[in-house]
């Protein structure tokens, strides 16, 4: 595996747009270089004891060819190999900030790992994620972000506590502690949505109905701002929201929200080829627009415009 900083500086080459969760994946997968961190991290979140591995390979975006009854490669975001009293083990490691899982990501990499097991291999499947995000896929391991917060907590080092350091910036560390302005923020909670609705109602509203055709309903907001960290009137392109356009309020850790227009193709949209030609036309055109994974075939790709709150 090259250096921690090398992979940083191809991450920040590439400008990738989840280049957030890439680079904390980085940061993470550093950890399990220390083989007492490897067998304590086990020991902790999964039910298997180990207790001297070695042959230890730490790989990050390494890519699985697709199964025949895949329509995508798949690539986890960190993969750990190593032997233990004589036994192989493989590891996959999904982790998610703000993103949401692709299509069938999971049963992907549970497929792949299923393979492994076939051939008497162990196997685990970690899913890491800033909120709430139930599975119902058997063998998933589900871990919050804070989880990881509380474990680096009592297994502190030189490098563990630097690594703490940034997880309190980037606020995984998900205190439930209300501070004045979140008392400030809940007690005006229907003030700021009925305001939010304004904006979409209306003119916006009617803009979209006239170009795009019906968009969703106002109890589908809320499910957007709760799964997504967005608040949106949305449309669908086709019969199975595989292309979808939204227009309001997308939220992140920067100051202020953006009020934006967003255009998304699934990987597994029938149209991804047409679309994806229309779109690079369409940002060459209009520079206020910007482009994200318009060449990669495995995510999620669009375009999207917007401005500052």
């Amino acid at each position: 595996m090259s250096t921690l900083f090398k992979r940083i500086y191809s991450l920040l080459r590439q400008g990738q747009t989840n280049i957030l969760e890439d680079y904390l994946t980085e940061i993470f997968s550093e950890i399990f270089e220390d083989r007492d961190m490897l067998i304590k991290f086990f020991n902790e979140f999964t039910e298997i004891t180990l207790e001297n591995p070695s042959d230890i390979q730490i790989t990050t975006q390494r890519t699985f060819i697709k199964l025949p009854n895949h329509e995508t490669d798949s690539r986890p975001d960190l993969v750990i190999q190593f032997r233990d009293n004589g036994k192989s083990f493989i590891a996959f490691f999904e982790n998610k900030l703000e993103a949401e899982e692709g299509y069938n990501q999971l049963k992907r990499y549970a497929e792949h790992l299923k393979k492994y097991n076939e051939k008497g291999v162990d196997t685990s499947l970690f899913y890491i994620t800033r909120y709430h995000d139930p599975k119902e896929e058997d063998g998933i391991i589900q871990i919050r972000w804070f989880e990881i917060f509380n474990w680096l907590n009592n297994n502190r080092n030189q490098f563990t506590n630097k690594i703490i350091e940034y997880m309190e910036e980037i606020q995984l560390n998900e205190t439930r502690r209300f501070l004045p302005q979140d008392i400030y923020a809940v007690q005006h909670m229907n003030r700021l949505q009925r305001m939010m609705d304004a904006c979409l109602d209306g003119p916006v509203n009617d803009t979209m109905v006239k170009l795009f055709g019906q968009v969703i309903g106002w109890s589908n907001r809320n499910v957007q701002l709760r799964d997504h960290n967005r608040y949106l009137k949305a449309n669908t392109q086709d019969s199975n929201w595989s292309m979808w356009i939204g227009c309001g309020f997308f939220f992140n850790e920067d100051e202020y929200p953006s009020v934006s227009v967003k255009f998304e193709v699934s990987p597994t949209c029938s149209k991804r080829n047409e679309a994806m030609e229309a779109l690079k036309e369409f940002i060459e055109s209009y520079n206020d627009w910007n482009g994200y994974d318009l060449e990669d075939d495995t995510k999620w790709s669009g375009i999207i415009c917007g401005k500052k709150l």
